[in-house]
């Protein structure tokens, strides 16, 4: 039976001399190699804590490790023992990490890591409020470091002996790396987006668009209309007209960069913080190109199929010389949209449930709409509680104001995304140009007037 001999830390150390031995006929007496003069004592000592230092760092054994042999004088020898012992008995982060995901099942799922993954840099670095999942908290007290190494062991690749730039440029390399960091960016934005304030999009319809080609909507032309079954039992088709207006989404975004050095430097924050005002410019984005929609054409909106703008008389919609925001000319602009008329030449009753002005105007609407309790019948207000107050900030002109009614009775303003492609999207990659992560953003996006029966609008005085 034979021994084993332990395993010996070496630190690319030039092999020793065996030392010779005499041998006799009685005994095998080794004999003794010549000493080397002996060097001071400090010198002696600088070379053992130099050499302590560079096993701590090595073996990533930490500098208390590396403090306490010192002060203790040990050999070094003694060190290389004590650090087999330490890397022997220690348990490596990365199989803590991989237990704590495989009781969830996620060992094997990398869509599953790198979405528990992002959400845990994205509470932890961008989003403190954020209540995190169960099987994320596993990953809340990683470093950026801690990340890297866990993609390459994911990946098969050893980070033993890696220092930490190192680390991060192999994790970059990783399917999974890359991934994280766009699943954070991607939460910081759609965060930002999704609060950031949309006044006119609660004024018009949202839709789908399927591709890029334009889209039309269809239009009954005599939903309202029953008629009298005959004898035979014969029913009457209600016909559909394709709307004759269309519009067309566009792809609009840009790029940005999470670089090698703010990876190493562990500044995530700059890269979230960047990733949040996106998501702000995403939303500022659709307002700007709702509210341009309904300015253009110095303010009486885009040109129609018919070679009028959407705010035309002969439209039944626009204020006859205008006049300031009070009860006489929202009376009149109820009226004006309760005797709209449809394809058919009926009347549809549009019911007012929006008024939109700008700043200028949010004291004299709010006034206006104020609901009283009156002593006297003509005291009455009566559109008190009838239509809901909208401020949009982005209307530039202070004395146009325009009533609209709900998007779901009514078609007007309608805006469209890609289908399955809703608000802003993210896309990653390593960088190209630069060394780092690059995400992308797009916005598939377009919005049109379909029809003008929703609005009214008055050009004030």
């Amino acid at each position: 039976m034979h021994d084993t001999e332990a395993p010996v830390l070496t630190r690319n150390a030039p092999d020793t001399a065996v030392p010779p031995f005499q041998r006799s006929a009685e005994t095998v007496v080794p004999t003794p190699a010549p000493q080397p003069q002996a060097a001071p004592t400090i010198e002696t000592r600088a070379a053992v804590n130099g050499e302590i230092r560079a096993l701590a760092t090595t073996f990533d054994l930490g500098s208390d490790w590396a403090n306490g042999l010192i002060d203790r004088g040990a050999t070094e020898g003694e060190a290389r023992a004590a650090a087999l012992e330490t890397l022997r008995t220690r348990a490596p982060r990365a199989p803590i990490i991989t237990a704590s995901v495989g009781a969830t099942g996620l060992h094997d799922d990398p869509m599953q890591f790198r979405s528990l993954a992002g959400e845990a840099v994205y509470a932890v670095r961008a989003n403190p409020r954020h209540q995190l999942s169960e099987p994320a908290r596993a990953f809340a007290s990683m470093t950026t470091l801690d990340l890297a190494r866990e993609c390459c062991r994911r990946a098969g690749i050893s980070t033993a002996g890696m220092v930490p730039a190192e680390t991060i440029t192999r994790a970059l390399s990783t399917s999974d790396f890359p991934a994280i960091f766009a699943d954070t960016a991607n939460r910081t934005l759609r965060a930002s987006y999704e609060t950031a304030p949309a006044v006119l999009k609660r004024l018009a319809r949202q839709s789908t668009a399927k591709d890029f080609r334009a889209k039309t909507a269809l239009q009954a032309a005599d939903m309202a209309k029953l008629e009298k079954v005959s004898e035979r039992g014969e029913y009457k088709y209600s016909a559909f007209v394709e709307g004759k207006e269309s519009y067309k989404i566009g792809t609009y975004g840009t790029i940005i960069s999470l670089s090698r050095p703010m990876l190493i430097n562990d500044d995530i924050g700059a890269f979230t913080g960047l990733s949040g005002k996106l998501g702000l410019a995403s939303a500022e984005f659709e307002a700007q190109f709702l509210v341009d929609l309904l300015i253009a054409n110095g303010g009486v909106g885009p040109t129609m199929d018919d070679g009028k703008p959407v705010f035309h008389a002969s439209h039944g919609n626009l204020a006859e010389g205008g006049g300031p925001l009070s009860t006489n000319t929202l009376s009149a602009a109820r009226l004006a949209m309760r005797r709209q008329t449809g394809p058919n030449g009926r009347p549809v009753a549009v019911t007012p449930k929006f008024l939109l002005v700008p700043p200028e105007l949010e004291t004299t609407g709010e006034t206006v709409l104020a609901s009283v309790q009156p002593t006297r019948t003509e005291d009455v207000n009566p559109f008190g509680g009838k239509l809901e107050l909208l401020v949009e900030p982005r209307l530039t002109d202070t004395g146009r104001w325009y009533v609209a009614a709900d998007p779901v009775t009514a078609e007007g303003l309608e805006y469209s995304y890609l289908q399955g492609a809703e608000g802003p999207q993210t896309q990653s990659r390593e960088g190209f140009e630069v060394d780092g992560v690059e995400v992308k953003v797009r916005l598939d996006f377009g919005a049109a007037f379909l029809d003008s029966k929703g609005w009214y609008m008055n050009e004030g005085q």
